[in-house]
């Protein structure tokens, strides 16, 4: 048997003698050529993602004081209030024009169809069910931001609430 090999700037590949000389259907330049660095990368984050999130199921995540939830919990109860009071005063804003009544009829014509209904009760129940998984997320993150965040830019996000607060109670007030 004799081989034919190419020159030695290319990247070696002996055929046969008795072959038709036509490339394999995937060798390694095709490889090369193919492959994108992107798919190595995505790889990488993934085992960097993997690796933190063991390292920290490992660690203790502190639990947040009570102060910085009761914190939380008046922010969140304000920007509640201020969502309730826009509505009122958008649905208050379009008063009873045709349109605003026939937008109305069909609200209350999805709300008796059992696909709604049924839609509803699944949404439900999710959220149910994921409260607890969310309201431990929530205390985990707290935590995390007073231990490591609140240090260094604590100061500088209160103000800046304080700041945005004059112009909610402007446009968007909570009462």
């Amino acid at each position: 048997m004799t081989f034919v090999c190419s020159p030695p700037y290319i990247i070696p590949r002996c055929e046969l003698w008795f072959t038709d000389n036509s490339p394999p259907e995937k060798t390694v330049t095709s490889w090369i050529c193919t492959s994108s660095n992107h798919k190595m990368n995505t790889k990488l984050i993934l085992a960097l993602v993997f690796a933190l999130q063991v390292s920290m199921s490992l660690s203790e995540v502190p639990a947040p004081s009570q102060e910085l939830v009761d914190k939380y919990e008046n922010m969140k109860a304000t920007f509640y209030k201020r969502l309730v009071n826009a509505y009122g005063r958008l649905q208050g804003a379009v008063g009873d024009t045709d349109q605003a009544q026939t937008t109305r009829d069909f609200i209350e014509s999805l709300r008796d169809k059992p696909e709604l209904q049924a839609a509803a009760k699944v949404a439900k129940g999710l959220g149910s069910e994921a409260a607890p998984v969310v309201d431990s997320a929530r205390s985990s993150l707290l935590g995390l931001y007073e231990q490591y965040l609140r240090p260094h830019v604590g100061n500088s996000l209160s103000e800046a609430i304080d700041q945005i607060k004059v112009y909610l109670d402007q446009y968007m007030p909570a009462e």
